[in-house]
């Protein structure tokens, strides 16, 4: 999926997040080979990955944690519209990717 197709569907979100995530949102978005909610996924278990590899970390990796849980929320909502039969599947997925954590 290409990084300008997923801006637009961020951006068309409602309710907008806070114009602070939604820029970090933004920013952490590039393009990627899957559909859409598997590439949201994906985005979302490597922020989560980063966060986790800092356990140390503190305000400095909230953003990071936030755009983690937007990503994966928004996932599911691009699955549930896109074909609702796949939402186990991609619970398994984000299941496995943040137990490899």
């Amino acid at each position: 999926m290409k990084r300008a197709e997923v801006l637009l569907w961020l951006d068309s979100r409602r309710p907008a997040p806070p114009p602070a995530l939604a820029r970090h949102l933004a920013a952490c978005v590039g393009d990627g080979p899957e559909p859409l909610s598997g590439h949201l996924a994906a985005v979302g278990c490597e922020l989560l990955r980063r966060v986790a590899a800092n356990p140390g970390g503190g305000r400095e990796l909230a953003l990071d944690l936030l755009a983690a849980d937007a990503f994966v929320t928004y996932a599911f909502e691009a699955q549930a519209d896109a074909d609702p039969a796949g939402l186990a599947a991609l619970a398994g997925r984000v299941e496995r990717e943040v137990r490899a954590t």
